[in-house]
């Protein structure tokens, strides 16, 4: 005999599970094929749903009720994977910034992962970002954070308020400025190089400073990268403690009067 209880909880877990797979890069891009996210939201939900309790109100309420706590698990999830991808975001704007200021600009390309344009250096680190991700053990803290989720808002409780927002406006702030302070070193090696040739075509006005800067900014730039590139796991490892502050953070601001 179908467990009807038992059925609409693992819809109503699978709703903010898959929602929060669908979100975030971490699981796979838009290029990733659907069944592939599927079966990792339904394999997740098996796992968590024994350490979660069934709803009440959703099951007695009716389909309207039940679709309303669809719509509730699903907002959880999305909210949730928008806490976890801005710390790929991070990257993919320093790598913006890094571009910007050696020249690199003009690179951009079409990357179908992201559906816009994007320049070579921050893809680059926004995969290395996706490596890092998976040393570090990232993975196993987000299905953890998930777990937990489960507890901080238990099925059909979340409730859209304004220091749920409040914490999104913040991580957005908060993303900008990570990625502003760790470009600071490459900003000012060519800020540096720049005053330099400034001076430089004042002494030698006969010199070609716009054709000499491109090959010294991009040198000096790279060579910048490469001395920061051993600092980035450092980083990362900030950045994923920020991401945890922030999800539970965030969870809490979905719970009535949390």
């Amino acid at each position: 005999m179908l467990n009807f209880e038992l059925i609409a909880t693992f819809f109503l877990v699978f709703a903010r599970i898959g929602a929060f797979v669908a979100t975030t890069p971490l699981f796979g891009g838009p290029n990733t094929p659907v069944q592939v996210k599927t079966g990792v939201a339904v394999v997740i939900s098996l796992i968590v749903l024994p350490l979660v309790a069934a709803p009440q109100q959703s099951l007695t309420s009716g389909p309207l009720g039940f679709g309303l706590a669809v719509a509730r698990e699903v907002g959880v999830g999305i909210l949730t994977g928008l806490i976890c991808n801005m710390i790929l975001q991070i990257m993919n704007i320093l790598g913006q910034i890094f571009d910007l200021h050696i020249g690199f600009l003009m690179t951009s390309f079409f990357d179908p992962s992201s559906g816009g344009q994007i320049t070579l250096t921050a893809k680059f680190l926004y995969l290395v970002g996706i490596v890092l991700f998976f040393i570090l053990d990232g993975h196993h803290m987000v299905i953890l954070g998930l777990v937990k989720s489960f507890e901080i808002v238990p099925l059909d409780t979340a409730v859209l308020t304004g220091s749920g927002m409040l914490v999104l406006i913040r991580a957005f702030a908060r993303m900008i400025t990570v990625a502003v302070q760790v470009s600071a070193p490459i900003i000012a090696v060519v800020l540096i190089i720049d005053i330099c040739l400034g001076l430089l075509g004042r002494t030698a006005p006969q010199m070609n400073i716009f054709m000499l800067g491109f090959p010294l900014k991009i040198g000096a730039g790279i060579l910048t990268l490469a001395v920061l590139a051993p600092l980035l796991g450092v980083v990362f490892q900030s950045l994923f403690r920020m991401m945890e502050r922030d999800m539970y953070t965030l969870l809490k601001g979905l719970v009535q009067g949390g």
